[in-house]
Formats: C-alpha cells, structure tokens, sequence
C-alpha cells in the first residue's frame, strides 16, 4: 500500500475520532466497545480507537487512533467468514452493511466474542477501500448461550433418567397434561390418551379408590403443601397397576383459587406385591426368628395384648416373666429424638395400614444403651385397627461402624466441597470444551489456551500408544467409562502423572454429546493411589446392605423353597425351584461343601440343627461369606422337615475397608490440596496446616502450629474474626469471609476463607476446616474500578449541570429582550437566535433525561402490573386514538408483574403507542396490536402496527441511535426511541424490532419478572 494512502487512513480516523469527539466518547461509554477502519486492499493495515484497543488488553490513554494487524487477531476458524463478507462489500453483490460475529485474539492470548458492524468508504483512489464501524462485545451471551443449551439437555436427562410420569392438571378446564411414561405405567401411548381429562384419567381408577382420591386433592387444597397417595389404575391389558401420586398446587388465579395442579406417578405393583407375600411368610419367619436372634412383636387391638418373643425380650434386657405394654415399649427407647419417633410412627401405624423400619436407640433394663432395629407392618380390616407386628434386631455393633464411616464421609465432604479436582468437558473431536482451575493448574495452561489446542499434544507419546486403543473404543460407544494412568507434558516441560477418569454424557437419543473427563496429579503418590485403586474395586463389589432369606426343606416330597432374597443373592431367577442335589454346588467346594453336606446328612437323620458360616459361589461365581441356620421339625422322632435363614455376612470387611480408604483419602486430599487448608480446634488454635497454607502466609508448618486463628488477622479486623469465630461455635455452622492476614514478612495480604465445622455422630462440634485463598490481587483489581466509574458517573453529572445552567440564561436574557421591546420579535435575527436557544434547551433536557437513566433505576424498581401499565396509557392517549379513527386489540395476561421504574414503564408505552399512530400509513385506517406474555426469564411486551414500516437494511444498525429519524414526518425528533431503549436496558430488560416497508413495524420489549 503506497504510504501516502496509509498516512491518509490513519489521518482520516483520527479526524474523525477528533471531530466527533463528543459523540464517540458517549457512543463508546454507552452503546459500543469500540471503532475501528480497516483498508480491505491491504488486511495487514487497520485501526482503532483507544477504548477498542483496552478491550483487546492494550493500554491506551488516549481517544487516537492506534495500528493493528487484523489478520493477526482473528481467530482461525473466523478469518475465511471475514475475508468473505468483506469480499461480498467490495464487489458490490451484498447490499446491506457487515455485520458479523467473530472472536479477536486479547492481548493475554485467550479469544473474546464480538459483533463487528461497519460500511465501505470510498474516494477516488482504487487503493483506498477502506470499512469503517464499531465494535460490541458479546462474549458473556455467548457463553451464556451455550451453558443454556448445556442447563437444558441436563433437566431433559434428569427427568428421563427418574423413569417418572410427570402429569399437569388444569382444574378450571378439567385438561391433564402428561408425558410419555406417565401413559406407558398404564400400557398406553401418550398418543393414544391425547386429548385427555379428569373424567378420562379418573375412568382409569379403581372405584375403590376414586372417593380417596377426590378426599385427598380437596383436603390438600385446603391445607396446601404436597400431597401423597397411593391407588390403582386399570391397565391397558387389563390388570390393576398400584401407583404412587405426589403432587402440589403449581399455580393460582388472581381470585386465589387453585388452577393447576402438577405432580408424578410412579409405578409401585411391585412393593404392594410385596406386602402381600410378606403375610404368606410371616408364620415361616416366626419359626425361624429365634435361631436368626431376630425378635418378633405384635401388638393386637382387637384382643388388647402385647407379644415379646424370647429374643425380644433378650434384646430389650428383661425377663421371661416381664409383662410388656405399649407405653413400656415406648419408654424403653432412649428419650428425646428416638422414643419420639417411634411414638410418632406407632400413633400413624395404629391409624392407617402402613410399613415402617427404622434404626432407633433404646435402653435396656441395666442401662445399657444399644442401637436397633424396628420393622413393623399394620394390619387394618375396614376402618378398623387390627394389629401390627413385626422385627426387632440388635445391629448396635453395625450400626457403630456405620456411624463411624458416615463422620468419615461427612468430614472427607466437607473437605472435598472446598477443594478441588481436575474436570474437563471434551467434545467427540478430543477439543476442550470446559475445565475447571484445578484442571488448568495440574497442566500449567490456562482454559483458553487448552480450548484451541489438540489434547493428543501434551499427552506423553509412551502412554498414549497404550492408551490410544481405549480412549478410541471410548469414543467410538464401546465403553461407556475408562479410568486410566497417563503422563503428561506440563507447559514447563516436565513430566507430570495423572488419573483420568473418562465417561460418555448421552443425550435422550442416545447419541455421545460430550465426555466428562476427572484427572488427578498422582505424581508424589502413585504407590499410594495404586493401593487406593485396587480398594475402590473390591469395595464396589460388596453388597452394601445385610440381606436375610428364608429357606425349608420338606423331606416328604423332597421340595426345596427358597425366598426372593436368597434367589437374589446368589443369582438365579424368581422362578427358579432347587432341589436338593442342585443346593449343595452353591457352596465353595471342598472344605465348605463337605460342610454342608454334613450338616444336612446329621439334620435329617439324626434331627440336629445347625448353624454354619460358609463360603457360597454365585450362578457368576461370585463368592460370597454367608451364615446358614437349620431348625429342624421332627414328628415321632423322625425329621419331616428343616427350615432356617441364609444371610449375607459380608458387610463386616466391606465396613472396614471402607474406613480406611475414606481416612486415606481424607489425608491425601488435605496434604495435596491446591488451596490452603487448616484445622483448627474449639479454643481457635491450628492443629494442622498443610504445605500451601504455609506457602500463603510465608510461615514454617511448626511456627504457624503455634499460633492460634486469631494471630494472624489485620487489627482492623481482628474484632470481626473474634465475634464469626465465637458465633460459629455457638451455631455450628460455618461461613465464608474476606479479610486480611499478616504475612511473616509483615505486610498483609487480602484472603478468601471458606469454614466448615465438623461434628461427631451425635452433633457435637469437634473442630473447624478452613480452606483459604489468596485474593490480595483481585481485590486491588476491584477497588480501581469501582473509583474509576465514579469519577465518570460524576463527570456525567457536572456537564449535565453546567450546560443547563447557560442554555437557561440565554433564555432568560431573550424573554428579558422581548419584554423590554416587544417588536423585537420581528427581528430575523431574534426569531433565529430564539429557535436556536429552544431547540438547545430541548436537547439539553434530553441528554440530561439520559444521564439520569441508570442513576436513578436502581432506587426505583418496583412491582408493575403489566396490563394495568397498558390500560392507563391506552386512556391517556385516547384523544389522539380517536382523532385518527385508530384501532387498538389488547391481549395481555393479567398476572404479570415486572420490576420497572413506574415513569420509566410508562414513558415507554407511550411512546410507542403514539409512535404506531404517528407513523401510520396513508392508504389504511391504523391499527395496533398489544400483546404480553411470559417468554423464558422475561415478561414480554409487543406493539404490532400496520403503518409505514421501516427499512430495516438501510437502517437497522442506527434505529435506536440518538436524533436518527426515518420518516419525513414533521414531528420526528429521533430522540423517543433512544430515550425508550436506554430506559428498558436501565431496568434489566432489552428491546427488538420487526419491519417491513408498508407493512408495518413490530417492537418487542423485555422486562424482568418479580419473582
């Protein structure tokens, strides 16, 4: 390029910037980011303005304009887009302005969104095609666009994955919505109900259920809240299906009447199923309660008494001769929390039939204090109480260490919550779509330097020719899940280990919408992790609850009967019947079967029972500790028949395993944490600091251990810590908190502490966990901001004042001279001069109006109703609506609220009531169409005209521009629909327009809705 034409691009955009300073500084503060021109013959030569340039992470201090490289800023995957728009303005084939979404490269390396919008200007060189425009930064919609996208495949996930129907009810229009499995619980398809309602839903239900029904819902409300109930439908096939019905009232009319009512179903034949075979087996389950030392009681209504069996007895400590009561029983559980739930249970159980089992504490006739647990049925005839019975199990040694394991657990959270692991979203491409810090940390780059780089480049070439195979199958859906060790090559070059742990996200097609990817630095402890690893695989094959089942051996016919539960548990079917010869090959063989056999050959001949702990092989060869028990029935001393239980006693070693490993974990977290984590006791002393705490405030692990919380903290702060330490203590609860602490060089730096306290499993508080972080350069970074924009609300403010003040006493001076000579009114120059001095106070009040814009919403949000807001401006205006025969159709929902400044809401649909008729066209009588409604997060507000209409191509991109008219009408003043626009985006919300010439013009405004 000749460089003559460069001097003169450069100078033509500073004098541009110069001669329209004043505009471009508000236009920059207020509408866009920045400026820029651009000679489209030679790319290498561009423009800026300083704001544009500060955008970009340049620093600038001045409004001049300042070279760049475009070419060298657009993002690779946007450049072939650019050229080709700007092709597309230099050839003439497109008609309107560019107008493009592109990413430009920030001075830090990471790429930001923008909208660039600019025209060609020409002069009579063939060398000077040079694009002149601005610039809007629109990187946060973008992201927010594609974490909406992400927000919304989640909850469509979630309510597949529950395998729920999910039903609406509309109690006004007696209309049910419904999804597809809702209609599926009871054989049907969604396609099939449609178009359903209460009188078709309620055809479905048994008739026995029906009054139930209609009780409940009109009792709920009443009382609102949710509500619950359980009733049959007719399936399709013509069975009865048993479904569970939660549900609540979602929306109320004006008039406070309920109009929907919204809930689930779900499919519960199989429990109900299971209350009735629980009756079958009771008199079996009593025979063998005693050998399994389970307790059974029963508590009789119809004949007023209480049973203990024997092992009952032994559990609560008493005697054979004690005679129990129900308030006996009740009292014996340990007062307080325990004694009055199962009051509360037993007062519902007696009641309405129910199930219940819980794990309570009671007290024995010694004192001694044990855990236990209390399965019980009631059993109901008609609206009659008639018993409830069932178990009671001493599990206090389980119960202890399960206790243990859940403050293992809760203490390993709360530490877990407030650090952090390495997590990474990964699309099918092996492209980075998200990671978190702790991700960027283990690897040394930052997130946006690993979205435009191929992962495959930092993996270690060694492991990924072992790995390769896996993660490929991975992405190729032949695993679902790959855990594995990898090396790496950290942005320093050195060698780092990790775990990586990698699963398939699936939308509701099934098809892979990206890959969740958990990566740990291992380096410093991959022997630990090892052990670690191979724990986690034992532990996931334990059973994590004590299974009990009921089996009997009837030697008449030489039939074997197994419950649900022992077929479970070594995985057979339901239906599968044993004989005797077929029992033996589940028990290990060898030492363990010959056991068995023994057992059974000496209980048949010989009548002796028995009671063994074997080892038992699955039908998947799973091997597995279990408790066997056989009690034998012997008629004129022959044994007829053996009965007994069979029980999963594996859970013993899975509980202890899973201690040690929630301890290991605990440990390695808080030594390799990335945050700085301390342990502080009651009396506010550090018990234990880990390595990046001491990094933090500079001190050794030793001289900090000697200090206590409060040593540390600015002396205008220290007042503060004391009392949030003292309250802490008296709540429990932790908080969260910025202050400042003295660092071992002495001087104080900014910290974000996060406090958790940690209890026993009975509530006491034990001891704290701090996690902290240091904030000194994001705080520094905050203060400077916040100054910076006072200064300019209040330099907004003084030319405001200042400009008033003379445009007034110009008029005042012309009134002054009109009074004293009224002909000067006839005077050119006066009328001129008057003109003038009006239109400048007009401008003046305008700009003033906008200046007070955003300065005066914040303190006046309020609640509008949005018709009610209509309906005023409709009567304020009706004169002119009248005098122009015009016709306005209202279509607003009556219970929307937002929050707006109340002269803000109504300036605004005044102006663009009066602007529809105003600009109405010629050769038809105008019409307006005023709708409202709810779209996604906003209330929405649309004025739809059938006047003139606006050129959108010509001028879409200066519509809300200050002083832009677009019709030749005589009181166009370009100024209400700016005023408009800044007013709507003040109070939260955004405007859009629709137009075609001729036609008409459509303008949607937004609102934010009072919650």
């Amino acid at each position: 390029m000749p460089k003559n034409n460069i001097t003169a691009l450069k100078k033509t955009f500073n004098d541009l910037l110069k001669k329209e300073n004043d505009f471009f500084n508000f236009a920059g503060d207020s509408l866009v980011d920045g400026l820029w021109c651009w000679n489209l013959l030679h790319p290498e030569r561009g423009y800026i303005n300083g704001k544009f340039s500060q955008l970009l992470g340049c620093t600038s201090s001045s409004n001049i304009a300042i070279e760049i490289d475009f070419l060298s800023l657009v993002h690779v995957e946007d450049l072939d887009r650019m050229q080709s728009s700007c092709q597309s303005l230099l050839t003439n084939s497109c008609k309107k302005p560019l107008n493009i979404d592109i990413r430009l490269k920030h001075e830090d390396g990471h790429y930001i969104w923008l909208n660039l919008r600019g025209n060609i200007v020409a002069d009579e060189s063939p060398d000077f095609q040079v694009l002149i425009g601005a610039a809007l930064c629109i990187h946060k919609y973008i992201e927010s666009e594609k974490q909406l996208k992400v927000n919304k495949n989640y909850y469509k996930n979630v309510i597949k994955g529950a395998n729920i129907g999910v039903w609406e009810g509309n109690l006004v229009t007696g209309m049910v919505k419904c999804n597809e499995r809702w209609a599926d619980i009871v054989g049907y398809t969604l396609s099939e109900l449609q178009p359903l309602t209460r009188a078709d839903f309620m055809r479905l239900v048994h008739p026995e259920d029906v009054d139930q029904i209609n009780g409940t819902l009109e009792k709920h409300v009443r009382a609102k809240g949710i509500y619950e109930i359980e009733f049959r439908m007719l399936h399709k096939m013509g069975h009865w299906v048993w479904v569970l019905s939660r549900g609540e009232v979602t929306q109320y009319r004006l008039n406070g009447l309920p109009e929907i009512v919204s809930g689930i179903h779900y499919d519960i034949t199989g429990r109900k199923t299971n209350e009735i075979l629980l009756k079958k087996y009771k008199n079996l389950f009593e025979r063998s309660s005693e050998a399994a030392k389970i307790g059974y009681w029963e508590v009789d209504q119809e004949e007023r008494t209480i049973f203990w069996s024997k092992v009952a007895r032994q559990i609560h400590g008493v005697s054979e001769e004690f005679s129990p009561t129900l308030e006996k029983g009740l009292d014996s559980y340990l007062e307080g929390k325990h004694r009055d739930r199962l009051k509360l249970i037993v007062d519902k159980a007696l009641l309405a039939p129910m199930e219940f089992d819980e794990q309570l504490q009671l007290k024995t006739q010694d004192g001694h204090i044990k855990w236990v647990r209390v399965i019980g049925v009631s059993e109901h005839r008609g609206n009659a109480r008639a018993k409830l019975y069932g178990l009671i199990q001493d599990i206090d040694e389980i119960k202890k260490v399960q206790l243990e394991i859940r403050f293992r657990e809760e203490q390993f959270r709360q530490t877990f919550n407030h650090s952090a692991i390495g997590m990474a979203l990964i699309n099918n491409e092996n492209k980075l779509l998200r990671a978190n810090k702790s991700f960027c940390q283990i690897f040394g780059y930052d997130e946006v330097e690993l979205r435009v780089m191929d992962l495959v480049n930092i993996a270690h070439q060694d492991d990924l020719k072992v790995n390769r195979k896996y993660i490929e199958e991975l992405f190729h859906g032949i695993h679902k899940f790959i855990k594995l060790e990898h090396r790496f090559i950290h942005k320093n070059g050195s060698v780092i280990w990790a775990n990586i742990s990698m699963s398939a996200i699936h939308n509701d097609k099934g098809d892979v919408i990206h890959f969740v990817s958990q990566v740990q630095d291992i380096t410093d402890r991959k022997h630990n992790e090892l052990l670690l690893a191979h724990n986690a695989d034992i532990m996931q094959r334990i059973n994590e609850a004590v299974r009990i089942g009921i089996w009997e051996l009837d030697l008449a016919d030489k039939t074997v009967y197994w419950s649900p539960t022992i077929k479970k548990m070594v995985g057979v079917a339901e239906d599968y019947v044993p004989t005797l010869e077929e029992v033996y090959p589940f028990f290990l063989e060898g030492e363990h079967r010959e056991i068995i056999i023994e057992s059974l050959r000496l209980a048949m001949d010989e009548g002796k029972g028995f009671d063994r702990e074997l080892k038992v092989v699955t039908k998947t060869n799973k091997v597995f500790w279990s408790r066997t028990i056989a009690i034998p029935e012997v008629v004129n001393g022959e044994c007829v028949r053996l009965y007994g239980f069979f029980q999963d006693i594996d859970e013993a070693t899975r509980t202890t395993r899973e201690l040690a490993i929630k301890e290991e974990e605990l440990r390695q977290t808080f030594e390799h944490a990335a945050i700085g984590m301390i342990v502080i006791d009651l009396n506010g002393r550090l018990r234990k600091a880990n390595p990046k705490i001491c990094e933090i405030l500079g001190y050794g692990e030793k001289e900090i251990l000697e200090k206590t919380v409060l040593d540390f903290v600015h002396p205008e702060d220290a007042e503060t810590a004391r009392v949030q330490f003292e309250r802490t203590i008296a709540t429990h609860v932790g908080f969260k908190m910025e202050k400042r602490c003295r660092h071992r060089n002495g001087s104080y730096i900014w910290i974000y502490e996060a406090v958790a306290a940690v209890k026993n499993d009975k509530g006491e508080l034990m001891h704290f966990v701090a996690q902290i972080q240091d904030i000194s350069d994001k705080k520094q970074l905050t203060e400077n901001l916040t100054e910076h924009n006072n200064r300019l609300i209040n330099f907004a403010h003084i030319v405001s004042h200042n400009l008033r003040s003379h445009t007034s006493n110009i008029s005042m001076l012309l009134d002054l001279a009109l009074q004293e000579d009224p002909n000067m009114v006839k005077n050119e120059y006066y009328r001129k001069i008057k003109l003038v001095s009006d239109n400048m106070n007009e401008t003046i009040h305008q700009l003033s109006e906008i200046v007070e814009i955003n300065s005066k919403v914040s303190s006046t949000l309020t609640s509008q109703n949005l018709l009610k807001s209509v309906q005023k401006s409709i009567k304020t205006v009706d004169p002119i609506i009248k005098k122009n025969n015009a016709k306005i159709h209202l279509k607003v929902e009556t219970d929307i609220n937002v929050l707006a400044v109340h002269a803000y809401m109504e300036s605004i649909i005044l102006n663009l009531i009066t602007n529809a008729i105003k600009y109405r066209s010629p050769e038809r009588l105008p019409e307006l169409k005023i709708t409202g409604g709810i779209k996604g997060e906003y209330a929405f507000l649309s004025f739809e005209d059938n006047g003139l209409g606006i050129d959108l191509d010509r001028h879409g991109s200066k519509l809300f521009g200050m002083y832009k008219t677009f019709h030749s009408h005589a009181e166009a003043r370009g100024i209400g629909l700016f005023i408009s626009k800044n007013q709507i985006e003040a109070m939260g919300g955004k405007i859009e327009v629709e137009s075609e010439i001729n036609k008409g013009t459509k303008f949607t405004a937004y609102f934010r809705i009072v919650l």
